[in-house]
């Protein structure tokens, strides 16, 4: 592969500003990458030269309106306040979900620069409404009347009136809320997005003049960014643009990968072109190989990456998650011939000790109870957590002993006197009493077991460090607002935020394969792309039963976001990862179960009746044989025979029970009245 999007912008801006590269402000979509555009620098240049400075939209955003992005449960709290202003009866729990399909849908109102006086107006002014859309165009109107199929109130099914109920108070809590959040200094994205682009507009707000700005490689632009962007083209230095595409897909008006490129281009025109014609190549080839399991995929991109020269076995080759649960079965089936990963995607902190570990120490607090002042505890999960890796590896010998006088005992319910053997028992085996309090032995337990697993094992030791921190972030987030959650409504909120955390994996991002999701492959370019589960349900998927309080017609009359939007943006992703790619291989499972139906992507159809490139079908089955089984037996040797004679020649007495076991199983009897195999002691309720 000769050129790739970075190396022909290095080449250019290189040309163009004599190798002053640091005047420059760039700006991509992603942050993987300035890491590639500085090694496509390296290869292009002959002479030493200052990096470009960096900067994002989200930067120039937060810089211009004044104020910071709040944390997701910050802004679910905060929200809570305003919204139980006018739905008294929502408790925090029941209204979690709701709250973050809100704000979810005031990002995007914002982010669009929607009237949201308009789109959020009570269904009782549908008059007033018709009479005051002269921006609107008589398609819109038409898709409008979406309202008069609604009703009249009496004859709403109860689903219907409380989404009406909620509805009406839609433009009064959207105003309050952005009100408060403004007062406080913080705000969602989408209205970080609209004040920054409303201040530019009206000149309350300017970007310093002295920069350049290169804006490379994106491709779906909200409003606000092309407000944005309509400022630093007009600004005195001005800003270059350039794209990244193809004219495979953006010369044809009807293919949705270029559906937002085409008016890019034409309203941002590209300071000087870069190549666009490479997806006809004519060394181009596509695989198509479906799978009988998700399973038999990671296992054959090992099959895969053994078939490649070992030399291209390097940041040439990409394999492609497009869903991010592949990614610790894949390392798994990784080859020996591969000795280095570069993984872009973080290993989510859900599948790790720690978390199993925190869920222990809520269950045991919400099975506790408190006997003559006394705390107690159930056994199991006494249990659990004494044979707990990170408590055997803390102190083993006391929780062994522990549990071993548990269950001596039969001790159905535990005396937490009876589990202080050192520090980090007695900071366990103690009740809590609030959302506070809870909050508070969490973070004291972490912090105690941190060193000593760190010592022992430095990865555990991150997890709980990064466990710790999250902790402190959910906990000051909710008293920040001051709400005042129950414990279990604490808990799930805890539980729900960990699941989405991830530890980022370390590596050296130019040296090996390259391991990624699909958002991370934006302006990157590869020789050998595999992809992983392309199957229709998941990529690009299916949007159309997104959790929105919008309806689909209002939202496509006002221009926000619809599930074509959706196939536009990841039809982009996917023919502009293999527009230069010489060999791609496309996996996916073809079994059908309760999570999809096994139909291969929409794209490899595409490809199949839309590109000229012949595409190779190949079926991975497994060779299932059935091994026969060894029956088990015991031979009667001398000293089985002498034990056996007990029970001929009277020394013994052959039990009912112990006869019984015979009769039902010889190998049964052996075991437990020969050997004298006896199983682990255990404690039954």
């Amino acid at each position: 592969m000769k050129n790739t999007f970075l190396k022909e912008l290095a080449r250019i801006l290189i040309d163009r500003y004599s190798g002053d590269l640091s005047s420059l402000d760039i700006m991509f979509p992603s942050l993987r990458a300035r890491t590639f555009f500085v090694d496509a620098i390296s290869e292009t240049t002959t002479k030493p030269v200052w990096q470009p400075s960096w900067t994002t939209i989200d930067e120039i955003m937060e810089q211009v309106a004044g104020i910071t992005r709040g944390e997701r449960i910050r802004l679910i709290a905060e929200l809570y306040q305003v919204y139980v202003k006018h739905h008294p009866s929502e408790s925090f729990d029941k209204f979690y979900f709701w709250g973050d399909m809100l704000i979810s849908d005031f990002d995007l109102i914002d982010k669009y620069m929607v009237d949201a006086s308009q789109l959020l107006r009570n269904i009782e002014e549908i008059k007033e409404l018709e009479a005051d859309v002269s921006y609107l165009t008589p398609e819109q109107l038409r898709i409008i009347s979406f309202w008069k199929s609604i009703g009249d109130n009496d004859s709403l099914t109860e689903q219907k009136q409380r989404f009406l109920k909620v509805w009406r108070t839609l433009p009064a809590i959207y105003n309050e809320f952005r009100a408060t959040l403004l007062s406080k200094g913080i705000g969602y994205a989408g209205m970080i997005y609209r004040l920054a682009a409303e201040r530019l507009k009206s000149g309350e707000a300017e970007l310093s003049s002295d920069r350049r700005y290169i804006v490379a490689g994106f491709n779906a632009l909200s409003d606000s960014e092309k407000v944005l962007f309509d400022y630093i083209q007009n600004s005195s230095k001005g800003a270059e643009f350039y794209w990244d595409y193809d004219s495979y897909y953006v010369a044809n008006d009807d293919h949705e990968a270029g559906m937002f490129l085409r008016e890019n281009i034409s309203r941002y025109p590209a300071t000087e072109p870069i190549s666009n014609d490479s997806f006809r190549l004519s060394n181009k080839r596509f695989r198509s190989i479906a799978c009988v399991s998700n399973v038999v995929q990671c296992k054959y991109v090992a099959k895969l990456l053994e078939e490649l020269p070992k030399e291209e076995l390097d940041k040439r080759t990409a394999i492609v998650l497009t869903d991010e649960n592949m990614l610790v079965p894949l390392l798994h089936s990784l080859p020996e011939s591969v000795p280095k990963v570069n993984i872009t995607m973080g290993y989510p902190l859900k599948n790790t000790l720690v978390y199993t570990f925190i869920d222990r120490l809520i269950e045991l607090q919400a099975h506790s109870r408190e006997r003559d002042g006394e705390a107690m505890f159930y056994h199991n999960d006494v249990s659990g957590l004494l044979t707990h890796p990170y408590i055997t590896d803390y102190c083993k010998r006391e929780a062994k002993s522990a549990l071993d006088y548990i269950i001596t005992n039969h001790l159905i319910s535990v005396e937490s006197t009876l589990l202080q053997g050192n520090e980090l028992l007695s900071a366990i085996f103690q009740r809590t009493s609030d959302w506070e309090s809870l909050a508070g032995y969490l973070d004291n337990i972490l912090s105690l077991l941190a060193p000593t697993i760190g010592a022992i094992d430095e990865m555990q030791g991150e997890y709980l460090t990064l466990a710790s921190e999250e902790l402190k972030k959910c906990r000051l987030s909710i008293t920040n607002c001051a709400i005042m959650p129950s414990v279990d409504v604490f808990c799930a909120l805890l539980r729900r935020h960990l699941q989405t955390v991830s530890m980022p994996y370390e590596g050296e991002p130019l040296e090996s394969i390259q391991i990624m999701g699909i958002l991370e492959t934006r302006n990157l370019d590869f020789r050998n792309v595999i992809i992983l589960s392309m199957t229709d349900d998941n990529f690009p998927g299916n949007r159309t039963s997104d959790s929105s309080f919008v309806p689909y017609n209002l939202r496509y009359a006002y221009g926000l976001p619809t599930p074509e939007h959706h196939e536009g943006v990841y039809g982009y992703y996917f023919y502009r990862l293999i527009q230069r790619a010489e060999h791609v291989y496309m996996l996916y499972c073809a079994h059908s179960d309760r999570k999809g139906t096994g139909e291969p992507s929409r794209y490899i159809q595409q490809l199949q009746y839309e590109s000229e490139i012949p595409i190779s079908y190949t079926d991975v089955g497994v060779d299932v044989r059935m091994a026969g089984s060894e029956p088990i037996s015991i031979e009667k040797d001398d000293r089985v025979m002498k034990l056996l004679s007990r029970y001929t020649n009277g020394t013994s007495t052959m039990s009912p029970t112990v006869f019984s076991r015979y009769v039902q199983c010889p190998l049964k009897f052996y075991f437990a009245s020969v050997a004298h195999l006896r199983p682990e002691n255990d404690l039954t309720e």
